[in-house]
């Protein structure tokens, strides 16, 4: 195998790993409600309860997984982490 075919096949493994940004939740794969894309960033953010801020203790509150579309950018909120497909 020449050096070219060897870097071209390392460069596509790289560029698989770089796009490997699709998810599933309990076996379903995970598309934008807005566009129909599959491509997301995943995030977290905390789900803030009135009662508990008003005691300071947001820490206490729980947080949900985001899944922010990379083609449009709508935010979708999940209970459970997605799990990123390889």
């Amino acid at each position: 195998m020449s050096f070219i075919s060897k870097l071209g096949k390392g460069l596509k493994g790289a560029m698989n790993a770089v796009n490997a940004d699709e998810y599933q939740l309990k076996g379903v794969k995970a598309k934008c409600i807005h566009c129909g894309g599959s491509h997301f960033e995943l995030g977290t953010a905390q789900l803030n309860t009135a009662g508990l801020t008003f005691l300071n203790l947001d820490w206490a509150n729980g947080s949900a997984s985001l899944l922010s579309c990379k083609s449009c950018s709508y935010i979708m909120r999940f209970a459970t982490e997605p799990k990123k497909i390889t």
